[in-house]
């Protein structure tokens, strides 16, 4: 039996995200959010199934500074070859058939020359990063709200939802969300539902 609560207010504070975070009503299937965080604003008007696009900020490492040094290598292309040339011997052969029988009269141990090249070592230079640094850039990526079997609100009622989008980790092309209820009449869950590989991230909003 599902719980009846006049107002069940789940107001929760995120620092950062709080100054950041735009707000925004739901009211429309699919929505450009235009930042990383937006709080997110459900009326009687909202679809049962929200499409949010939102701005990353991706960190990545990147090089600020390049030096070189000398390393010891074994390259043809740096240090040249060495040639290496040997006599192998290829059997015996018949070198004087006997004109009348065509019998082997003589014969002699024949040969052939193979040549070989062989990289030297020397001292190469090397270019390599001395310094890193961080480079930002902003990437487009996208994400469902699922409202599951919600209970219906009036025309003065509405409910609040946080969604922040973050870069997975630093140097990663992937991009993760958290979804959190603010101020909702009753007592929800969240669950992201499991998907396919290059699906859009989809949270199921439903009661306890």
């Amino acid at each position: 039996m599902k719980k009846t609560i006049a107002l069940l207010a789940l107001v929760l504070s995120f620092g950062a995200f709080a100054q950041d975070a735009v707000k925004i009503e739901l009211n429309a299937e699919k929505i450009d959010v235009n930042a990383s965080a937006a709080t997110v604003v459900r009326t009687n008007k909202t679809p049962g199934t929200v499409e949010l696009t939102f701005r990353v900020p991706m960190a990545n490492s990147v090089c600020e500074r390049y030096e070189t040094r000398h390393v010891l290598r074994s390259s043809g292309v740096y240090c040249g070859y060495d040639t290496f040339t040997r006599r192998m011997s290829t059997g015996r052969q018949c070198v004087r058939k006997n004109p009348y029988n065509n019998e082997c009269l003589q014969w002699a141990d024949t040969y052939r020359t193979e040549t070989t090249q062989r990289p030297r070592t020397c001292m190469v230079p090397e270019t390599y990063c001395a310094a890193y640094g961080t480079a930002t850039s902003y990437e487009t990526d996208s994400m469902k709200l699922k409202f599951k079997d919600l209970p219906a609100l009036g025309d003065s009622e509405s409910e609040t939802f946080s969604v922040v989008a973050t870069q997975k980790r630093y140097d990663s092309g992937s991009v993760v969300y958290e979804v959190k209820a603010l101020e909702t009449v009753r007592e929800y869950e969240i669950n992201r539902k499991k998907i396919l590989f290059f699906k859009t991230d989809t949270y199921v909003i439903s009661e306890k």
